[in-house]
């Protein structure tokens, strides 16, 4: 890990947050009814969290320098995950036109959550082996 710039530190952190969340998920809210757990205030800590340390970080270390390769590959999973979020969409779209509508409330939530999850996995992992290869 020493030999990670700080950009493939904090997608290796972001990535261990969304394993973290999606792990929280699977295990106390999928069967758990609708109610008074705080799994969005956990999704929002865990944003301003991520943005707060690379904001901090970048601030204070002048040593942090986004170069061209740095800005192609953030690029390269932009596109990657703005993809998958126009494919989930058109989905969402299909289900709607073709049963007139989405079966109830928690699966189009359930739908846009996975999609959401699928979208930032990919963007990163994506990341990841874009700063492998060019390493």
């Amino acid at each position: 890990m020493s030999r990670l710039n700080f950009q493939e530190k904090m997608l290796w952190a972001q990535l261990l947050g969304i394993v973290v969340v999606v792990a929280f998920y699977a295990h106390f809210l999928v069967h758990s009814g609708p109610g008074h757990h705080y799994f969005h205030a956990l999704l929002l800590v865990l944003l301003f969290l991520f943005g707060g340390v690379r904001t901090l970080a970048r601030r204070r270390s002048k040593s942090v320098i986004e170069d061209e390769r740095d800005s192609s590959i953030t690029s390269m999973g932009a596109r990657w995950s703005n993809t998958i979020l126009w494919l989930g969409l058109v989905v969402i779209l299909v289900l709607y036109w073709d049963h007139g509508s989405m079966r109830s409330a928690n699966f189009l939530i359930d739908i846009l959550f996975h999609l959401l999850v699928l979208a930032g996995s990919v963007r990163i992992i994506r990341e990841l082996v874009a700063y492998r290869m060019s390493a």
